[in-house]
């Protein structure tokens, strides 16, 4: 039996009156150590404490501890799911389970004692954690094993049914997919590794090494998604750039293609795409090797092949191509002397629109089913010759006559030079300069750009009521900032606004820039000319187009190759000069016969 002995506390006049009082009361051990409790008591105005004499032995703790052992051990039996377990485990072994509530008892102990209560109550903490970990590992086994039982595949059973729906492949990979074989089974290695082709491609291997230098003016039109505010990394608009990048990893001879997805700021409509598909092949050998009649048949053998043409003698024009350029070459550090070749590329998605009949490019990315569901199944391609093990039996015999009769008709016919005959003007409604809207201005402010090193920033009048026009120009390489003000210019204006480096500019200046871009001149008007005038062309009358016009029907690709300046520095669009009510337009220092953007 413990005892408790109660004192009580006595104010100073009730001692000073001699008063006394002792008393004792006994206290009946209970079971559980958790019946243990401290008296308290108050008395009227007297303060009332209980000191606590109690203790309890390490012995008495450990038969409690068995005891919630043994309940514990009797729900985690009982329990039928790891949810179930994990209850069990916060009873005990929470913050407020009775594991922890026996550390309350350090303090009842004997002082010899107190050591030894840690380690008890950790032992036990142990083998009840050990208890649950082997029951969730068990409950997590048979959880599994029950869903792998419940989604049991018989692999006896057949593997298609005529009810079953299969996928079908997308027009583009069919005709993708038919345009690398081709030129594969004539030699050409496949680029396709992420390495080699990245979709973010760099401004060096998209443009600069493929004769287009930065600040060359023509680069300010790109339809362009730029990702950096330097434009130094932006989404790959053609698959060109496989080319420059496998010109400097292989030494030729060689021969690519390269099939991948490209962008472009484009107007969506019926033929066009921000994103669409493209294929680039590249044929590189000893000087002589290659020349036109190879490009010629290649291209023939190739169109023969994807669209089962005759040509008969006409042309289609279906794709781009041509000899490779020599300063391609030469950026790429391959002697131009010793080597040449040819290059061609065309958009996957034109050539499946005329395989397939198909009337509008979207069609492409609306995976509707309906129209996915008219082209061949896996199944229905090859599978039934894969089980009978008729595939590889027949390899397509790559017929290279074509190849070899166009490079014979080449070389019987000796070229003949013909006299360069002036051009006549086109017809009203052709593509031509009388599409651009060129007109007079004037540079009223001019400051730099703030993020990008290469713009100047301008306001040019151009005589309109809504004021001077917001112009960047990538011409700080080139000219003084003090020289802009003042300065007379021409002035593209019907075009898009375009953000340069976060810059809104509403036009182009126009320049002459050299072959190699070293130098670029503003073109002037004459001091005479009227600010807002428009440029004449002679012959070229027609009225200029909209700015969306301008962009869907590219018409800059069409017309830029037609501008220069002639001998004597003038502006011309194929020969013909431009002119103003005051007289011919020139390049600032009369740069002669140079391009015009």
């Amino acid at each position: 039996m413990m005892l408790k002995t109660a004192f009580v506390m006595l104010s100073a006049a009730q001692m000073a009156a001699g008063f006394s009082m002792t008393g004792n009361r006994n206290l009946q051990n209970k079971n559980s150590l958790a019946s243990i409790i401290e008296p308290q008591m108050k008395v009227s105005s007297t303060s009332l404490f209980m000191a606590d004499t109690e203790t309890v032995s390490i012995e008495d703790i450990t038969a409690e501890l068995n005891q919630h052992k043994q309940d514990f051990d009797a729900k985690v039996a009982a329990a039928e799911s790891a949810a179930d377990i994990d209850k069990v485990r916060v009873e005990y072994l929470g913050k407020k389970g009775p594991i922890n509530k026996v550390m309350s008892y350090m303090r009842l102990l004997p002082n010899e004692d107190k050591p030894k209560l840690g380690a008890v109550v950790n032992q036990v903490k142990g083998e009840l954690e050990s208890v649950i970990a082997t029951k969730k590992e068990e409950m997590q086994g048979a959880d599994i094993e029950n869903e792998m039982k419940a989604e049991a595949i018989d692999v006896t059973m057949p593997g298609l049914k005529k009810n079953v729906r299969t996928g079908r492949r997308h027009p583009l990979s069919i005709t993708m997919e038919k345009a690398v074989d081709i030129f594969t089974a004539l030699g050409y290695d496949t680029v396709t590794e992420a390495e080699n082709s990245p979709e973010i491609e760099t401004d060096y291997y998209c443009f600069e090494a493929l004769n287009c230098p930065k600040d060359h003016p023509a680069r300010d039109m790109q339809d362009t998604f730029y990702l950096t505010e330097d434009m130094g990394h932006l989404l790959r608009t053609h698959t060109s750039a496989v080319q420059i990048r496998q010109l400097g990893k292989r030494k030729p001879p060689l021969r690519i293609v390269a099939p991948g997805r490209v962008y472009r700021k484009d107007d969506i409509d019926a033929t066009h795409s921000m994103i669409f598909h493209q294929i680039e092949i590249l044929a590189l050998d000893e000087k002589g090797k290659l020349n036109l009649g190879h490009l010629k048949g290649t291209v023939e053998h190739f169109l023969n092949k994807c669209l089962d043409l005759k040509l008969r003698g006409k042309w289609l024009e279906v794709l781009g191509c041509g000899m490779v350029d020599p300063n391609v070459l030469e950026m790429a550090g391959i002697d131009p002397n010793e080597y040449s070749g040819f290059a061609a590329g065309f958009g996957v998605e034109r050539f499946a629109m005329v395989i397939h009949q198909i009337n509008d490019i979207r069609e492409f990315y609306k995976n509707d089913i309906r129209f996915l569901d008219q082209f061949p199944s896996f199944h229905d391609e090859g599978l039934t010759s894969l089980l009978n093990g008729d595939v590889g039996r027949e390899q397509e015999e790559v017929n290279i006559k074509t190849v070899e009769s166009a490079v014979a008709e080449t070389e019987a016919k000796p070229e003949k030079k013909e006299k360069k005959k002036k051009q006549a003007p086109a017809p009203a409604g052709d593509i031509d300069v009388s599409k651009l809207d060129i007109r007079v201005g004037v540079i009223t402010k001019a400051w730099l750009h703030e993020e990008a090193d290469k713009l100047f920033c301008e306001e040019i009048d151009l005589g309109e009521e809504e004021g001077p026009r917001q112009i960047a120009s990538g011409l700080r390489a080139h000219y003084n900032l003090e020289d802009l003000e003042g300065q007379r210019v021409l002035v593209l204006a019907n075009l898009k606004t375009r953000k340069l480096v976060g810059f809104p500019s509403h036009g182009m200046v126009m320049c002459a820039a050299s072959e190699d871009g070293s130098k670029v001149e503003f073109i002037e008007p004459p001091a005479d000319a009227k600010i807002g005038e428009r440029v004449m062309i002679e012959g070229f009358d027609g009225e200029p187009a909209t700015e969306n016009q301008v962009i869907k029907k590219k018409m800059l690709d069409k017309i830029f190759p037609d501008l220069s300046t002639n001998s004597e520095g003038v502006a011309t669009y194929k020969g013909v000069v431009f002119n103003t009510s005051a007289g011919p337009c020139v390049a600032q220092k009369k740069m002669p016969n140079s391009p015009v953007g």
